[in-house]
C-alpha cells in the first residue's frame, strides 16, 4: 500500500529538503511539492565537505558527474591536523575507499542537487506562517507570508536549525550557544606562494589554544571553481554579538589579530582573506556567524488526531542539528532523506506513525552519536593544550576516527530493521548504494 499517492510537502529548500526530494523521486513518491522561503535557491558559507556515506547516495541519483564537476577530487585524505604556532603536521584522519570526500561551495551543491528536480516541483517566496487542519478533516492546509497557500497529507519540515515546522510540533526549546563565532572567507590559490597552495590542496586544521582555522580545497581548476574555502572558529563571548540575526559581517582584522602569532601559512590565508574582502562588495569583510545547535528531542513526527495517514516530520537540521566539525551535518540529512523516502514508498500499510517510527529509530541514534562526537571534534580541534597529544588525539586515533561515520550504508540498514514492514513486490532492486 505505502504512501506513494500521499501529498507530500517539504518545507524548506536548502541541503536538507533538496536531499529529501531527490530521494522522494528516485524512491517513486511522485507527488511531492517543495516550498522554500527564499525568492530564490540559494546557500551561504565558505563550503561543504562531503564524506563517502553521502557520496554514495548522491551519485546513486545519478548527480555525480554535476557535483564533481564544482568539487575537488579524490583528496589525499579527509582531513589533516597541523600544530597552530608551527604547521607541523600532527596526524589525519583518513578516507575509507571510493568515493572519497568532495569539498565544494554549499551553493554549487545545491545546484547539483536542483539539476534533476522539475521546475514545477519547486516554489519559492513561501514563507510558512501556519499548519492547519481542515475544517473537513481530510488534509493539511500550509499557509504562507505571501497569502497563498497549499494542501498536502503529509508534511516534512527540512526548514533547518530555527525551524518552523519544528515549533509547530511544539518544541518550544531554544538553541544553545556553542561558545565560538565562526569566520568564513574565501582565498585564492594564486595568491598564495606554491608551498602554502600545496599545503592547502586537502583540508586542513590548524590547532589552536580554545581556537582553530578549518581551510577546505574547494572545487577544481578544470571547472575555474577552485579555491581555500577558509572557516575560523574563535572562541568569543556572546555579549559580544550585537547583530540581531546569526550571521552578520566583520572585518578581517577581527580574525587576524586572535591568529596573529600563528604559522606561516595561516599568516598568508589572513592575507589572502583581506584580498579576497577587498575584491568584494563589502570591502574588508567577512562573514561571521554566531554558532548554535540545539540538543536532540525526543521525538520527530506528530500523527494528525483520528487520520492515521497524515502526518508531519522532521529532517536535518529541524530534527538533528551538530556542529559543523566532523562535516556530517549536510551528510545526515542525506542519509535521513533517503531513508524516509524508501520508508514512506515501500511501507505495505496505512498506519503512518509506525513508518515514522521506524525512520526515526534507524535514524536518531546514528544522529545523536554524530552530534556527540561532533562536538568532541571541535574540542580536539580547539584544543585547551593544542601542542598536547592524548588518547583520543593521536595519528592512530585520528585516523580512524571516522570509520564508523564513512563505512555506513544507510539502506542496508533500513532493510535490515524495515523488510518485514515493506511491500515484498518492490525488493532491495533500489537499495544498492
Amino acid at each position: 500500500m505505502g504512501f506513494g499517492g500521499k501529498r507530500i510537502a517539504v518545507i524548506g529548500g536548502g541541503s536538507g529538503g533538496m536531499a529529501f526530494v531527490n530521494a522522494a523521486l528516485y524512491a517513486g513518491l511522485d507527488n511531492v511539492q517543495l516550498y522554500e522561503q527564499a525568492p530564490e535557491f540559494t546557500e551561504v558559507g565558505a563550503g561543504v565537505n562531503i564524506s563517502k556515506n553521502a557520496n554514495i547516495i548522491l551519485d546513486t541519483y545519478g548527480l555525480k558527474d554535476s557535483m564533481t564537476w564544482k568539487s575537488s577530487r579524490d583528496p589525499p585524505c579527509y582531513m589533516e591536523y597541523r600544530n597552530d604556532k608551527t604547521g607541523q603536521v600532527m596526524g589525519q584522519i583518513d578516507e575509507f575507499g571510493q568515493p572519497s570526500s568532495r569539498q565544494i561551495h554549499r551553493a554549487h551543491l545545491l545546484e547539483a542537487m536542483k539539476g534533476k528536480i522539475s521546475k514545477s516541483i519547486l516554489n519559492t517566496g513561501k514563507r510558512l506562517t501556519a499548519i492547519e487542519w481542515s475544517e473537513l478533516g481530510t488534509k493539511y492546509i500550509i499557509r504562507f507570508a505571501d497569502g497563498t497557500s497549499a494542501q498536502a497529507d503529509i508534511i516534512i519540515g527540512c526548514d533547518g536549525i530555527k525551524s518552523a515546522v519544528r515549533a509547530h510540533l511544539g518544541f518550544a526549546d531554544h538553541p544553545n550557544y556553542s561558545g565560538q563565532m565562526v569566520y568564513r572567507g574565501y582565498v585564492e590559490y594564486s595568491d598564495l606562494s606554491p608551498a602554502a597552495a600545496w599545503e592547502l590542496r586537502k583540508t586542513v586544521v590548524y590547532r589552536g589554544k580554545q581556537r582553530h582555522i578549518l581551510t577546505l580545497p574547494i572545487g577544481n581548476e578544470e571547472s575555474k571553481t577552485a579555491k581555500v574555502g577558509v572557516i575560523g572558529f574563535m572562541t568569543e563571548p556572546l555579549e559580544a554579538w550585537v547583530s540581531e540575526s546569526w550571521m552578520a559581517k566583520a572585518p578581517v582584522d577581527r580574525l587576524a589579530e586572535q591568529v596573529e602569532d600563528w604559522a606561516p601559512t595561516v599568516q598568508e590565508i589572513i592575507s589572502g582573506l583581506r584580498k579576497s574582502a577587498e575584491r568584494g562588495e563589502d570591502a574588508g569583510l567577512i562573514l561571521k556567524q554566531a554558532l548554535y545547535v540545539r540538543d536532540p528531542i525526543p521525538k520527530w513526527y506528530q500523527i494528525q488526531a483520528g487520520h492515521p495517514g497524515a502526518g508531519i516530520v522532521l529532517l536535518g537540521d529541524s530534527a538533528h542539528s551538530t556542529l559543523p566539525h566532523q562535516g556530517q551535518g549536510t551528510c545526515m540529512a542525506i542519509e535521513s532523506g533517503v531513508a524516509l523516502a524508501t520508508i514512506l514508498k515501500k511501507w505495505k500499510s496505512d498506519d503512518l506513525e509506525s513508518a515514522f517510527a521506524l525512520y526515526q529509530k534507524i535514524r536518531k541514534p546514528r544522529t545523536d552519536k554524530v552530534t556527540k562526537t561532533s562536538y568532541e571534534a571541535g574540542k580536539l580541534a580547539s584544543a585547551d593544550v593544542p601542542e598536547q597529544q592524548s588518547e583520543t588525539f593521536n595519528p592512530d586515533a585520528l585516523r580512524e576516527r571516522m570509520k564508523w561515520i564513512m563505512n555506513y550504508n544507510v539502506l542496508d540498514d533500513v532493510y535490515e530493521q524495515g523488510s518485514q514492514f515493506f511491500d515484498t513486490k518492490e525488493q532491495h532492486v533500489q537499495a544498492q548504494l
